[in-house]
């Protein structure tokens, strides 16, 4: 048998794709979001490059390095390298990792992060043998909407607040995407980081892609005199039945269209101004109700380590925790080798 790295082309998204889904549980991959991914990434003319492993000419793992364009500073990148479990062990995570630190000896890194799950002993055996510590950590969560009575958890909204959906706020607006910007930035300041990580403001043309591919009747915002002050957002997370979702205990089969299995909250946010009074929850809500009555059949979310608002939220909500994905750090200091 003989074992090959190769730079990966358009072309391979989705072998690419099957090699994340599978090998990162709780967190799946699709073509089309890694084409997403590498035009948002040329766009910004942000370093970025991914290989894959082949065995005979199949692909079993995959690898690549970028800028991370949230939290994008001099020096910083993130990594991710993966192989289908069946052929770990057979030298191809060590042959990806040798394209991974080629590449970024070039880029002079003084930071590096990947991310692994807890559910996958050998990466990370494999990230603390080449010099990553734990910095932080994520919980990926799901909730099935089938038996799910948004009304128990149902809160009076605050005074003057309306919840709209994206399709009803963009006709009372010229431009969706500059109405929304300042607010996802607002929120996305926010968010919990790495340690060393800053928040880098993105563009509104970045706002505008984001919106462009979600269904507006699955977005709902919270709108006060006519100004967005909270919103959420989900969108088909490229899991299509139980087999995909990461739970260490497998879900029962739903007898469900793989069109419609699941959806992930892409974002919530909330204005500084608006917070501690419900807003996101009731956000939540309103989304997952309408994702119930358009037939689908579960919600996954993402809850970093730091949010602890967030994470009591979908707790009460019954968002059930999955294997721990761990955001680990290694810090390179000024010609020391990779």
């Amino acid at each position: 048998m003989t074992l090959t790295v190769r730079p990966a082309t358009p072309a391979d998204h989705q072998a690419a794709a099957q090699v994340y889904t599978h090998a990162r549980p709780g967190n799946p991959a699709t073509a089309e979001t890694l084409a997403a991914e590498d035009m948002a990434q040329a766009q910004a003319g942000a370093t970025h490059a991914r290989w894959l492993a082949e065995l005979d000419g199949q692909v079993i793992g995959a690898a690549e390095i970028m800028e991370p364009l949230g939290s994008r500073a001099p020096g910083s990148f993130w990594l991710e390298l993966a192989v289908l479990a069946e052929w770990r062990g057979q030298g191809a995570a060590t042959a990806l990792a040798r394209a991974l630190k080629a590449e970024l000896k070039a880029h002079a890194p003084t930071r590096v992060k990947a991310v692994v799950s807890e559910a996958n002993p050998v990466a990370l055996r494999f990230a603390q043998k080449h010099g990553f510590v734990e910095v932080e950590r994520f919980w990926d969560r799901t909730l099935e909407l089938s038996g799910f009575d948004a009304s128990r958890h149902a809160r009076p909204l605050p005074g003057g607040i309306e919840l709209v959906t994206l399709k009803q706020f963009a006709a009372s607006v010229p431009d969706v995407s500059s109405a929304l910007h300042p607010l996802n930035e607002e929120a996305r300041a926010d968010l919990p980081r790495a340690p060393g990580e800053v928040y880098t403001p993105l563009p509104r043309s970045d706002m505008a892609a984001f919106l462009a591919p979600l269904d507006p009747d699955l977005v709902f915002l919270a709108v006060r005199d006519g100004v967005p002050v909270g919103f959420t957002a989900l969108q088909p997370s490229g899991a299509t039945g139980p087999a995909n979702t990461g739970l260490l205990t497998a879900r029962p089969a739903l007898a469900h269209d793989p069109a419609t299995y699941e959806l992930m909250i892409a974002m919530t946010g909330v204005a500084r101004s608006e917070r501690r009074q419900g807003l996101a929850r009731a956000l939540k809500l309103a989304s997952m109700e309408a994702a119930r009555r358009a037939g689908w059949a579960v919600i996954r979310t993402s809850n970093h380590s730091g949010n602890m608002g967030m994470l009591r939220v979908n707790d009460e909500l019954g968002f059930g925790r999955e294997p721990a994905r761990l955001g680990m750090l290694r810090e390179v200091a000024v010609g020391e080798r990779i």
